[in-house]
């Protein structure tokens, strides 16, 4: 088994078929057929099913496309780490992080980040932590930002402190002039949220249950902004991190308030693989994640 006998086979997962493999390699489809029929036959086993014209990848292949990727990887850190050390700091390096922190806390970080390492190419891709996490398990990203839900295995994690989650209400609502709300206060609103079986709405989910509140859910809806927009416009009430609210002007449409003696707080982490030995550029934007991200503490208002 060789290096690009495995590239044939990813190849040939990632295509669907051995005719795309063969159009991304720019080799005849009939050498991809004997590259994936040698590796078949020194490993002793099947990685595909051939089903008419298609081809269906076996428990087998699955198993042998994580090694590859992880062997993939691995590549690409050395080419990078050889490649810092002549001076020429050149590569690819793959962040993932949730919407929020993306839009209302990353921007500074990654600016200063791109100024210092102008030859990195940093792609970075938004979604949410149970995306991101599959993506890390399949060697997609070099580092994610998440949030705290569970262990990570094979994976190394560093927290990033906490943000708060606050009640965002219609200036114009009623609970509106109330300096802080009580449990009770909140089976009264219509409440828009996010997409259910997502972390965040989960932990939204475990706070209502703690306060012993149903909610009424209005809308689900996954972006922020348009779950602003929504609250602006009177058609309901949503949790939301402070972050995303606190730069709102004062004489806007929107009211943030809290529940009185019962603060909602979600923990982010800083996910990496679990490596002894990561490229510098990955290193130094971890390093740079850690200390624009992680707060002293958070300041919980009454």
């Amino acid at each position: 088994m060789d290096i690009h006998q495995l590239r044939v086979f990813q190849a040939a997962v990632k295509g669907g078929g051995f005719t795309r493999a063969g159009e991304q390699l720019h080799v005849a489809q009939s050498t991809v057929s004997q590259h994936i029929k040698l590796l078949e036959r020194e490993l002793g086993c099947s990685l595909f099913l051939r089903v008419g014209k298609r081809v269906l990848v076996t428990e087998a292949g699955n198993v042998l496309l994580q090694y590859a990727e992880r062997i993939f990887r691995e590549l690409k850190n050395a080419e990078m780490a050889l490649r810092e050390m002549n001076e020429l700091r050149r590569g690819i390096v793959r962040l993932g992080v949730g919407p929020t922190t993306l839009t209302y806390r990353l921007p500074p970080i990654l600016r200063s980040y791109i100024r210092r390492f102008p030859q990195i190419e940093l792609i970075v891709l938004a979604g949410n932590t149970e995306y991101l996490l599959d993506a890390m398990k399949s060697h997609n990203l070099d580092l994610a930002v998440v949030m705290s839900t569970a262990q990570y295995p094979s994976l190394t994690s560093t927290p990033l402190g906490r943000e708060e989650l606050v009640i965002v209400l219609n200036r114009k609502h009623p609970l509106a002039t109330r300096r802080t709300l009580e449990p009770a206060d909140l089976s009264s609103l219509r409440f828009i949220l996010y997409e259910k079986n997502t972390a965040m709405q989960n932990l939204i989910d475990r706070y209502f249950e703690s306060l012993g509140v149903v909610p009424r859910i209005a809308m689900e809806v996954e972006n922020n902004e348009a779950i602003k927009s929504m609250v602006r416009a009177g058609l309901g009430a949503s949790i939301l991190p402070l972050c995303a609210v606190e730069e709102e002007p004062p004489e806007g449409h929107l009211r943030i308030l809290r529940v009185r003696g019962h603060p909602l707080v979600r923990e982010l982490r800083l996910l990496s693989a679990d490596s002894g030995t990561l490229p510098k550029a990955i290193q130094e934007l971890a390093s740079a994640l850690v200390a624009g991200l992680v707060e002293p503490q958070v300041r919980l208002k009454p």
